[in-house]
């Protein structure tokens, strides 16, 4: 009765024209739908857009506002997850990003916030810095190697931080693991967007009759996500006995070690390419930056995360590099458990509701020319900048916020910090002596990094070559 009285007094959000029975299913891209939903944002100038998949309702918040409004403030509606079937597929376990709401996502989210919280990553920073001494020894004795470098930083520290493992180089087992894990993370499609998501009996077609890419790719690729599960569960059996490890089953242990394995290193390295990436097509920034860390931490020694407050244009570049390339760009689902009604739309119950990263942190009514990198925005105005605020959204919100983001955010400044103090990231040339620019191309899926592209990173200086071997 509430469905029948709120659906005829409150219209749906606005969207684009669906058809009958498939609804939207044609409509929306299966590759990077992010780009369509803001699209159609500001073609129907709302920041909360409606589609229907084959009976599914699909509520997208396509601004900061919608989403803080919706899944900060009313939390407890929206804080369930639909079931994702591909997932399924592709091996995820009892993995704290899908799980539903319940007993068991709350004793997940307990053991892993503990241990993430901003004042248990305080202890993590000797490891962060030495890592991101070794990833500089590594960078110097194979610049071409420097994709596979940053992901043996990423995995080693977490790595390190949740099982003790000590990942001595870049051919250690589990950086391949890591590596294939990225691959099936990066080209899945969109989480609970595909067709096998929305009719789940399709999972049981064999692959000569299936016509989904997805479902297939998933199938081909199940055995790197039950890898990222299996694999760091060995090493943390001894602490079966332990304190929070008794309230866990197998099924949640391997859950929560997938959790930390995959999101924890892979989110670090997509975006350390991201840096990469802006700092090879930005070069002015770059060496502003530099002469900012020459300035304040001098070129006798590194830098360390004690400097971060002391440093703020290389906070702006690492905010910027956030913005400018989630690494979740459409977010992980949330689920709504009852009937809502915000700005006078109506969101039914059962929907999915999205909240778009990559049209809040391309907001064209927050961020100035948005597509470009510009680390200055953050600025104040009275210096010259825009004044523009932080980004929002590419962490998620609510209940479903990741846990992670405070470790994540503090490894990556140590590995930009440290790596704009000692070394010069420019373009790779080819045979002919022509510089390479690389093509900003971006992956698809449950996160996004720009596909390889070839880059030169060489030593500023003799002193800074001979720091590294100090250090």
């Amino acid at each position: 009765m509430a469905f029948v009285t709120l659906r005829s007094e409150f219209p749906l959000p606005p969207g684009p024209p669906g058809e009958p029975i498939l609804g939207h299913l044609r409509v929306v891209p299966t590759d990077n739908p992010e780009y369509a939903y803001a699209k159609w944002s500001e073609e129907y100038d709302s920041d909360v857009i409606y589609v229907n998949i084959l009976g599914q309702p699909v509520v997208v918040l396509n601004s900061v506002q919608a989403a803080v409004d919706l899944l900060d403030k009313r939390g407890s509606n929206y804080c369930d997850r639909p079931r994702f079937v591909l997932f399924e597929v592709m091996g995820w376990r009892a993995t704290l990003t899908f799980l539903r709401w319940g007993p068991r996502f709350k004793l997940h989210r307990r053991v892993l916030q503990r241990a993430f919280s901003l004042t248990s990553c305080v202890a993590y920073r000797g490891l962060q810095e030495r890592e991101a001494k070794t990833l500089l020894r590594g960078i110097l004795a194979n610049p071409q190697n420097w994709e596979l470098i940053l992901r043996r930083f990423a995995t080693a520290v977490v790595l390190g931080i949740g099982f003790g493992v000590d990942v001595k180089a870049e051919n250690d087992p589990y950086i391949q693991i890591a590596t294939d894990a990225s691959y099936a993370l990066g080209h899945g499609g969109a989480p609970a967007g595909t067709p096998v998501d929305f009719f789940p009996i399709l999972k049981h077609i064999p692959n000569f009759l299936a016509r989904s890419r997805s479902l297939k790719f998933a199938r081909d690729w199940e055995w790197s996500i039950r890898a990222i599960h299996d694999v760091p569960f060995a090493a943390v059996q001894k602490d079966i006995s332990k304190g929070y490890a008794n309230a866990l089953n197998l099924e949640d242990i391997k859950g929560a070690a997938g959790a930390v394995f995959a999101a924890g290193q892979d989110t670090t390295w997509s975006t350390l390419v991201v840096f990469i990436l802006n700092m090879v097509l930005h070069p002015e920034i770059q060496e502003k930056a530099q002469r900012q860390v020459d300035e304040i931490v001098g070129t006798d020694r590194l830098p360390t995360l004690e400097d971060r407050k002391h440093l703020p244009y290389i906070e702006y570049i690492v905010q910027e590099t956030l913005r400018w390339g989630p690494v979740s760009p459409i977010g992980v689902p949330h689920r709504s458990l009852e009937d809502d009604v915000y700005n006078d739309m109506f969101i039914p119950k059962g929907s999915f509701v999205y909240a778009n990263a990559r049209a809040m942190t391309h907001d064209r009514s927050t961020y100035s020319d948005p597509d470009t990198f510009n680390p200055d925005r953050y600025s104040p105005k009275s210096d010259g900048g825009a004044g523009e605020p932080f980004p929002i959204g590419q962490f998620g919100f609510g209940r479903r916020v990741c846990v992670g983001r405070h470790l994540a955010e503090a490894s990556v400044w140590i590995v930009v910090a440290t790596l704009l103090a000692t070394m010069s990231i420019g373009q790779a040339v080819d045979a002919e002596g022509k510089e390479i620019i690389p093509e900003v191309e971006l992956t698809n899926g449950l996160t996004s990094h720009p596909k390889s592209f070839k880059c030169c990173i060489v030593p500023r200086s003799d002193h800074a070559k001979s720091l590294i071997a100090r250090e």
